[in-house]
């Protein structure tokens, strides 16, 4: 489940992008609907997805193939996570923060603040 909306998704990315100094990345977006379609859309020739493990493999490599059939003009691109990052995902994130267990090394300052904020509501 989410823990936080998609607006307030956005709004953290975009403050960690400005909190980094990276106000170079301009355009922070979410959709919704097919995502070839939104690559269509603004332009896109090229999806950047990542990996963690080789079980994700088979999911993305399934995907990347209807995607290819959806739009072959677009390309999809796969970078493998640091060896010190490949077995996190955001659902044992979100469980070990439910047990007051320290995530401070898989989130931002920022986004642990708001989870901290969001759960004492």
């Amino acid at each position: 489940s989410e823990f936080f909306t998609s607006d307030e998704r956005l709004g953290l990315i975009k403050e960690d992008l400005e909190n980094e100094g990276l106000s170079n990345i301009t355009k922070v977006h979410s959709f919704e609907g097919l995502l070839m379609d939104y690559a269509k859309s603004i332009g896109a020739s090229v999806i950047i997805r990542g990996l963690r493990a080789v079980s994700d493999f088979e999911y993305e490599f399934q995907m990347t193939g209807m995607n290819a059939r959806l739009e072959p003009s677009i390309e999809t691109v796969f970078l493998m996570s640091s060896e010190n990052q490949h077995f996190i995902s955001s659902k044992l994130v979100k469980e070990v923060f439910k047990f007051n267990g320290d995530i401070s090394s898989f989130v931002s300052a920022n986004v642990l603040n708001k989870m901290k904020n969001k759960l004492s509501k």
